[in-house]
């Protein structure tokens, strides 16, 4: 259900673009078939494009080799906050939307009724072309719906064959299967105003070809513009179907005596293709994939609390969610962690930070692994910024890698930090306490719900030069890796020795590959691995 509520904001995202696109390009032309086909393609375009992803390289995640030596930022410990209670904003507008999904599908059942009635039981004149003429008492303004045209006993009788011409129009291009199409869409678009917009003007084209057949059928165009004036005046009872007396009367007229648009004119079309390009690589940003899968969770959550609190259903979902906390963790899991992730087996006892309130389960797999805000990058630049190496560690020459190990919760906080891999008591304390004031994550999520989870990281401390060194007195600490491994520096091969030379605060971004994929990537001499760094411009 979450999915579906993404799905929904992103094809009203595309309407409203496309709206744009059709209500400044094209509107003004006189190709009416042409722009009818256009704008029932911008429709298909926008329920088809959040569907293409732009393929993103899963190269592993660097979190090692990041420690910031400059002035220490005054940051608190974070506390365990209290369990969130009621709704969240998302949650909120997430079930405002499913009842409006709800009220206007009804609404459009009841119409589709009181149509079906209308239809059928009332005086009814089959033509020789095969259309059913419904004759009905009463002020009615003439309207056609697929092989049938609903008209008043008044007009029927006063012989006005344009009303007849004008809506056997509407039926032979089919404009009854548009509107169909439109009033579905707006089931679930009904929040959207360019959802609305679009099919107004698909009803204005719908009026254009109509009155262009009456004209070409021989008929008086200033007396039938004389009877769309008087017919004016009647009331639209059925917004489902093809109506003679449409609102957009003045544009009509217009149209009818406007001068034909250039030929050339439609090649402005072609827009659209940058126009869905900018689109897809729009929702395939970091952002709007973390805001999406955030919308998600949220939306899902909200389901499985009513689904967990219908009778006869909170067992069953209980059960379900102690079967998927007893899998245990893979061991192609720990295969891709960093190579300081094989000592996590042998668990240390270290310093503790913050007990828990919840007493609930906590997971080590779950479906959806919880995520530092705005993705690994983000998390490297908190700890470059937060870390400070203890003068004790840098007197002493103490350097190595602590594996900090914490809880987050429910809600996102950090909680429960301790580390399960020691240095010494300063570096232990320093990436422990760094941790513990950590921002709230993004949670994990098993089954849809929101859940406890276990998460380690490792905190590489390292120095250059030994104690008192002049690069330990520099601003941001230089990246120490292995020799053996393949650098590559903003797209040229280096050494790890001008590597080094490369100060932390200049660094964007870094991706590791191994094995296959270094090799693959870079041929032989990547074989025991490589590192790519993106530095800032």
């Amino acid at each position: 259900m979450g999915m579906f509520f993404i799905y929904s904001i992103k094809v009203a995202i595309c309407l409203a673009v496309f709206y744009l696109f059709y209500k400044l390009l094209l509107s003004r032309d006189t190709f009416h078939s042409f722009n009818r086909v256009v704008l029932l393609t911008l429709m298909l375009m926008s329920l088809l494009l959040p569907f293409v992803s732009i393929p993103v390289n899963n190269s592993t995640p660097v979190y090692d080799g990041i420690v910031q030596l400059g002035h220490l930022m005054a940051v608190g410990l974070v506390s365990s906050d209290e369990e969130q209670s009621g709704m969240t904003l998302i949650q909120v507008l997430f079930l405002i939307y499913i009842i409006g999904v709800a009220v206007f599908f009804v609404n459009e059942i009841c119409s589709l009724v009181r149509l079906y009635r209308l239809l059928t039981g009332k005086d009814r004149v089959r033509t020789d072309d095969g259309v059913n003429i419904i004759v009905i008492d009463g002020d009615v303004a003439p309207f056609s719906w697929f092989n049938n045209i609903v008209i008043s006993r008044s007009d029927y009788e006063s012989g006005r064959h344009e009303i007849i011409i004008h809506e056997k129009a509407h039926i032979a291009h089919g404009h009854s299967y548009d509107i169909m199409l439109c009033n579905l869409l707006l089931i679930f678009q009904w929040f959207n105003p360019a959802a609305w917009l679009l099919r107004r003007e698909l009803q204005n084209i719908h009026e254009y070809q109509a009155d262009e057949a009456v004209i070409l059928s021989g008929a008086d165009a200033a007396e039938y513009q004389l009877l769309l004036i008087r017919k004016a005046v009647g009331e639209q009872l059925f917004s489902m179907a093809n109506n003679l007396n449409h609102n957009s009367l003045k544009k009509r007229i217009t149209m009818m005596i406007v001068k034909k648009s250039n030929p050339w004119n439609r090649i402005k079309v072609l827009m659209t293709i940058p126009v869905a390009a900018v689109a897809v690589v729009a929702f395939a940003t970091p952002k709007a994939e973390s805001l999406s899968k955030e919308v998600e969770h949220e939306s899902n959550a909200l389901v499985s609390s009513v689904v967990r609190s219908m009778p006869g259903t909170a067992e069953h979902l209980a059960m379900s969610a102690g079967e998927a906390g007893d899998t245990g963790m893979p061991a192609e899991a720990a295969a891709t962690e960093t190579a300081a992730a094989d000592s996590l087996r042998g668990r240390v006892s270290g310093i503790t930070v913050g007990a828990s309130k919840d007493d609930g389960r906590v997971f080590d797999v779950v479906e959806e692994q919880p995520r530092y805000p705005g993705g690994t990058n983000a998390l490297m630049a908190y700890l470059r910024d937060n870390i400070k190496y203890p003068a004790e560690a840098v007197k002493a020459g103490i350097q190595g890698k602590v594996i900090v190990q914490f809880v987050v919760g429910k809600d996102g906080t950090v909680r429960d930090v301790k580390s399960i891999r020691n240095i010494s008591p300063e570096l232990d304390a320093e990436a422990v306490r760094v941790v513990a004031a950590m921002p709230k994550w993004m949670p994990g999520y098993q089954s849809g719900e929101a859940v406890n989870v276990r998460y380690t990281l490792p905190v590489d401390f390292r120095m250059d030069g030994g104690p008192g060194s002049e690069s330990q007195k520099a601003a941001g600490s230089n990246i120490a890796f292995s020799d053996d491994v393949y650098y590559v520096v903003d797209g040229v091969h280096v050494s790890a020795a001008e590597l080094k030379k490369i100060s932390a605060d200049k660094i964007n971004s870094i991706e590791v590959f191994k094995d296959k994929c270094a090799v693959e990537k870079f041929g032989e001499q990547a074989k025991n691995g490589a590192i790519v760094v993106s530095t800032k411009k």
